[in-house]
């Protein structure tokens, strides 16, 4: 009973910091603009294609692991999903998780941005370790980013952005 009470407690206590501690409440958030750019022209389709292929084969099997659950229509729930107020809990965060950055079809993701700032996001959060958020971290130790995996997303970001100019 007390590790329940703890664990609510936590989430509670947690829930301003599970968006890496931004706030988003002051300001609305954008509707999705994008959820299958259509390039405006054959260059940009084919830098598109290639950024994709690039995060398909590095990025997508970290971002599976550390990003997926919040940020993707693959969410794995965890056993004490069904609690009630929990549920509620998770189901918010991933709604707004999926509001800035969805994963889901690959790149370019769905979001309220521009390919080029989503990427920018990207590696501002890892950069400030906001993402993975601790609260997250805090039940699933495995979803932490490794320097390794930082270092390679990372550098995904800066080919990515230099490919877009």
């Amino acid at each position: 009973m007390n590790t329940i009470v703890l664990f609510l407690l936590t989430f509670t206590i947690q829930n301003s910091w599970g968006h890496g501690g931004e706030d988003h409440s002051k300001k609305k958030s954008p509707k999705v603009v994008h959820n299958s750019i259509v390039a405006d022209s054959k260059e940009l389709e084919v830098v598109y294609k290639k950024i994709n292929t690039s995060y398909l084969k590095k990025i997508k099997p970290i971002f599976k692991t550390s990003c997926f659950d919040c940020h993707s229509s693959q969410t794995v729930f965890p056993w004490y999903y069904e609690i009630p107020g929990i549920k509620q809990l998770i189901d918010s965060d991933i709604k707004e998780a999926k509001s800035h950055l969805d994963f889901s079809n690959d790149y370019p993701f769905i979001s309220h941005d521009s390919p080029e700032n989503d990427l920018k996001s990207i590696e501002k959060s890892i950069s400030e370790k906001t993402m993975p958020p601790t609260k997250y971290l805090w039940m699933h130790s495995d979803a932490k980013l490794s320097q390794k995996e930082v270092e390679e997303i990372k550098k995904w970001v800066k080919e990515s952005l230099e490919a877009l100019k």
